[in-house]
């Protein structure tokens, strides 16, 4: 009888278990919250994969997450009237994205938009990087565009720094993930100066900074030790 009871109660844990871990243990679909995590590991935005199961992390407190982002879009001066729509706008996306805890403490570092973009972009649709291809494009634009206005390049110490810069913008490109939008205005470029002063104010600061960061890392390396 002792292990009757034993075996009922085990019964009972496995099949509480059972339905804890919702729809996807009986064929539903897998990376929903408290359902198995896909093949991939991966789960819906906003959730982790532990043990083989989506879980919610801890949540965000989406106030402080939303004043972060307008102090990042307006400034600390802003008057109250101007920056309460603000707050309001990055609370409701902060809330909307199931924004973790995590997240959030990467979102206090970020000084940009750009910045807070690669911590969550799910709350930044417009910074979107969608297709990594498109880099090849890009340089090879850039650089029959360059290479028509570079007389230079018959310089062969010239033509190899050249080259070694495109390498990098498409480096650039592909591991920071550039905006589509920014793709885009290259890709359209028509060669104007205009154009592609436009062009340059879409490329976000930080962004123009970490890519400097890699062509003054380029010319170290190409210079004769």
């Amino acid at each position: 009888m002792k292990l009757a009871g034993i075996t009922g109660i085990v019964a009972l844990h496995v099949i509480f278990l059972g339905c804890q871990r919702g729809p996807a243990a009986s064929g539903g679909t897998a990376g929903h919250e408290r359902s198995d995590c896909r093949p991939d590991k991966s789960c819906e935005p906003g959730l982790l994969c532990l043990s083989n199961l989506c879980v919610r992390p801890p949540p965000a407190d989406c106030q402080a997450v939303a004043d972060q982002l307008a102090s990042i879009e307006l400034g600390n001066y802003a008057e109250p009237e101007d920056r309460a729509p603000i707050v309001a706008k990055y609370k409701a996306a902060c809330d909307a994205a199931l924004v973790s805890k995590e997240e959030a403490q990467c979102l206090d570092k970020a000084r940009d938009k750009w910045s807070a973009g690669q911590c969550v972009p799910r709350m930044f649709p417009e910074l979107a990087s969608s297709s990594p291809g498109d880099c090849a494009a890009v340089v090879a634009k850039t650089k029959a565009m360059m290479a028509k206005q570079a007389a230079y390049l018959n310089d062969p110490k010239m033509k190899a720094w050249f080259d070694r810069t495109m390498t990098v913008m498409q480096e650039s490109c592909e591991q920071d993930r550039w905006p589509d939008l920014l793709k885009q205005c290259m890709l359209a470029n028509n060669s104007t100066a205009a154009t592609a002063q436009n062009c340059n104010q879409q490329m976000p600061p930080a962004l123009q900074e970490k890519m400097q960061a890699r062509m003054t890392k380029a010319m170290q390396e190409l210079q004769p030790r």
